[in-house]
């Protein structure tokens, strides 16, 4: 089991996230500041000391001219500290004292003795104790290094800058770097410091704590808008509709979501529609085979072989509505099966014309046929499905086009496309009504109705047909009044 509980809200994972990324950007500053400080000080420090050393040099130079040597100033100490703290009394080390850390209080809470209460400030801008309780943080040395004044170390232990008379070296002074801060303004001042820098870490954290909530809530709104839609969505309301509100991925998110609610809503009132068609399709032929057939039963029409024969009909209409249905349920799901091959399609264009122009004679309707000069028409094709949409395309012009009219059916060769055109005369589709012609179960309702005896799946048929060749089919008003259906089908090389 996990220590911390997981938070399950995006919102509250968000302001988390937000909130320990600009809390760790201020310790790492804090951490950063107070390094970088810490030893800028110091290099303050120590780089006043080397200022402060260029007058002990001086000083120290005409000490050397006086007596031409280093051994009147060796046998004389005191004269050596004076000369220190003449020219720089900074360059003195104090025992270190006022240092931060256990049984030991504050520098500011430090309270001094009375007896210093009454004493007036003293001048220099820094109180050093005594230099007799000092030891100087600085070594002489000879020309050739040699400790004049120092420790036993020598000179490895300090920073070495010449002295020079008359342009000659005449020795050498030694300034001990500080490494650590034991002055009491010094600790006061990075002390200070140490705790603004804290306060500026903490405060960043607080105000970054305040603008993290409103953010995560900016961040988290389309996502609750994209939660409460899903479920509506899910439910059955498919006229949900999102706002958008950026423009960022979570904004195309939410147009997606848009236009999957309205494809969604789009194919229920289409299936509700298919459906209902369907039923009503299905019924008119089994009205009419139930009124025939219960007439026979009560006598009221003879059984004849002519009633039969109607019969018959209505069975074979029936029979020709299910077989529709069932292709065009075959072809939208993919499971009509295409056989492909290189194939000449003219000589099929030409068979289905003739086959079908006793057809068109018996409604006194001219059917023609025009190659344009095409010697062959070669395709990568199912040429039993290209059979297939040219019958039904022949058959709906049959079925909707009036006595005494005509109907032409050409092929032309375009650009890396083959176009099959079936122009007929009059009656014609309103502008309106062209765009559903290829809806299944829809027929105009003015001209072109079930009493001709088509069920409104040919076109429907012959659209998944093309598409499933890769061309397309469409339809316009006819130069002769009725309708011009063209097919256009990709030449593919294989």
């Amino acid at each position: 089991m996990a220590l911390f509980p997981t938070p399950k809200s995006i919102k509250t994972k968000l302001f988390l996230t937000m909130l320990m990324a600009s809390s760790g950007v201020a310790i790492c500053m804090f951490l950063v500041m107070q390094w970088s400080f810490d030893r800028g000080f110091l290099n303050y420090v120590n780089t006043q000391d080397r200022e402060q050393s260029a007058a002990l040099s001086a000083s120290l130079a005409i000490e050397y001219a006086s007596a031409d040597s280093w051994k009147q100033l060796a046998r004389n100490p005191q004269k050596w500290h004076q000369l220190i703290s003449g020219s720089s009394p900074d360059l003195f080390s104090s025992p270190p004292r006022h240092k931060k850390g256990p049984g030991h209080p504050p520098i500011e809470h430090r309270r001094p003795p009375k007896a210093d209460l009454q004493r007036p400030e003293p001048p220099p801008h820094r109180r050093r104790p005594p230099p007799n309780q000092q030891r100087p943080r600085v070594a002489l040395f000879d020309a050739d290094k040699n400790t004049v004044f120092g420790p036993p170390e020598g000179a490895r232990v300090f920073s070495l800058s010449p002295i020079t008379l008359n342009e000659q070296t005449i020795g050498y002074l030694g300034i001990k770097p500080i490494k650590e801060l034991s002055d009491a303004h010094d600790l006061v001042f990075v002390q200070e410091q140490s705790q603004t820098f804290l306060l500026i870490a903490l405060v960043m954290m607080v105000i970054s704590m305040l603008l993290s909530i409103p953010i995560a809530g900016h961040l988290v709104k389309p996502i609750k808008h994209l939660e409460k839609g899903t479920q509506r969505l899910t439910s059955g309301k498919f006229d949900t509709q999102i706002p958008v509100i950026t423009r960022d991925e979570l904004g195309t998110l939410s147009t997606n979501f848009n236009i999957l609610a309205n494809t969604l809503k789009e194919n229920e009132s289409a299936r509700q529609q298919w459906v209902a068609d369907i039923s009503h399709e299905l019924r008119t032929p089994l009205a009419i085979l139930k009124g025939e057939i219960e007439a026979l039963e009560d006598g009221i029409r003879p059984l004849t072989p002519e009633n039969i024969i109607s019969l018959g009909q209505e069975v074979e209409h029936l029979t020709h509505l299910v077989g529709d249905l069932y292709e065009l349920s075959m072809s939208d799901i993919g499971a009509l099966n295409y056989q492909r091959c290189p194939t000449d399609i003219l000589p099929i264009l030409e068979h289905c014309a003739e086959t079908f122009k006793d057809q068109f004679s018996s409604k006194n309707i001219t059917l023609s046929f025009d190659s344009m000069n095409l010697d062959k028409a070669a395709l990568f094709v199912d040429p039993q499905r290209i059979k297939q949409l040219v019958n039904n395309l022949l058959k709906n012009s049959y079925r909707y086009t009036d006595k005494n009219g005509n109907s032409v059916l050409t092929i032309e060769k375009g650009h890396n496309e083959m176009l099959i055109h079936l122009q007929d005369s009059s009656p014609g589709v309103a502008k309106e009504e062209i765009p559903r012609l290829f809806e299944r179960l829809y027929r105009v309702d003015s001209s072109r109705n079930r009493a001709s005896g088509g069920a409104g799946l040919g076109l429907a048929i012959c659209s998944n047909i093309v598409t499933a060749h890769g061309g397309t089919i469409n339809a316009q008003p006819s130069p002769q009044g009725g309708l011009w259906v063209t097919v256009r089908l990709p030449i593919t090389h294989v």
